[in-house]
């Protein structure tokens, strides 16, 4: 079976740590380019060392690129409420033995995906900042993308306000600009990430583990559940884990294409992913492919599956 090319444009993060281990869990499926960082979770460069600390905890020495340290043309906020001052709770990976590859993540991905050997997939899920600048500064990349796996977004409500998921909400104007791209997208909204995580007893039965990796996602997610709200504080949903998930085991959702509109105005409805759930409304495949159901047991099954079978791999 042929890898697909992946790169993984992130903000180091609980999430985006998980997001990476599935990746790296799954190598013999995916061909990780490298990794793209973004300001989000938290500053620039406290998410790049994140990402530089976790490709050297798997002694895998993908290459790492800094991107945007803010957004278009908003100010920067960071998610520090949830992800703790640096970015991954409490919990404190090792130095890295690895060296930032670039500095210049537009640029790494620009290159990188036209050197690549077929299509590349891309996997935004953080603010869309760094892909909504490759997009305008390298436009000649857009045909050699196969398909965005975003996490961002909702079909309705949101996390960081009451319409708006916090990816999105971050930096409106990058997700429009991608939305808007014509590019094939596969969008992880609130509405199908709120359905794929881990519960308490699950979370405990990791923290209580011997293996580096189980017990180092146990910490993060301990950290995790008390910052999110999801199902009264006892389910912790792996946002960005979904969007690395779907290309590994697409069968276990189900989806529709839809239109995807971004609002960009200031208050309340800033951010707000707006997508057609009218039932009668038929797109066709140019539109992006909402994910709207997922099998969760399933879900839950193969993550707790994927982190035991790092531990095998990565014993110390």
């Amino acid at each position: 079976m042929n890898k697909r090319n992946i790169i993984i444009d992130c903000d180091p993060g609980i999430d985006d740590v998980i997001a990476i281990s599935l990746a790296i869990a799954n190598e013999d499926k995916l061909n990780i380019l490298g990794i793209s960082t973004v300001a989000g979770n938290q500053s620039i460069e406290k998410v790049t060392n994140n990402a530089l600390k976790l490709v050297s905890f798997f002694d895998k020495n993908i290459k790492v690129a800094q991107g945007s340290k803010c957004p278009l043309i908003r100010e920067k906020t960071v998610a520090k409420y949830v992800h703790g001052d640096t970015g991954m709770g409490n919990y404190e990976l090792p130095p890295s033995k690895f060296s930032l590859y670039s500095n210049n993540a537009i640029t790494f991905l620009r290159d990188t995906i036209i050197n690549a050997d077929g299509k590349v997939t891309l996997v935004p899920i953080g603010p869309l900042t760094n892909i909504a600048l490759l997009i305008k500064t390298f436009p000649e990349v857009v045909d050699k993308i196969e398909l965005l796996s975003i996490m961002g977004g909702a079909t309705i409500g949101g996390n960081r306000t009451s319409c708006a998921e916090f990816n999105v909400w971050a930096d409106p104007e990058a997700a429009r600009i991608v939305f808007d791209s014509n590019i094939p997208i596969v969008m992880s909204g609130l509405n199908i990430t709120h359905q794929t995580g881990l519960d308490k007893n699950d979370i405990s039965n990791l923290l209580n583990s011997q293996g580096a990796v189980s017990h180092m996602v146990g910490e993060i997610l301990d950290f995790y559940l008390k910052g999110d709200h999801v199902n009264g504080g006892t389910f912790a949903p792996i946002h960005d884990a979904c969007s690395i998930m779907y290309l590994i085991h697409p069968e276990i959702y189900e989806y529709k294409h839809m239109e995807v509109k971004v609002d960009c105005s200031e208050g309340l409805s800033r951010g707000n992913t707006v997508t057609d759930v009218r039932d009668w409304v038929t797109y066709d495949e140019s539109y992006p492919k909402v994910l709207l159901q997922v099998n969760s047991e399933k879900f839950k099954e193969l993550l707790i599956e994927y982190i035991y079978k790092l531990d095998r791999m990565f014993e110390r």
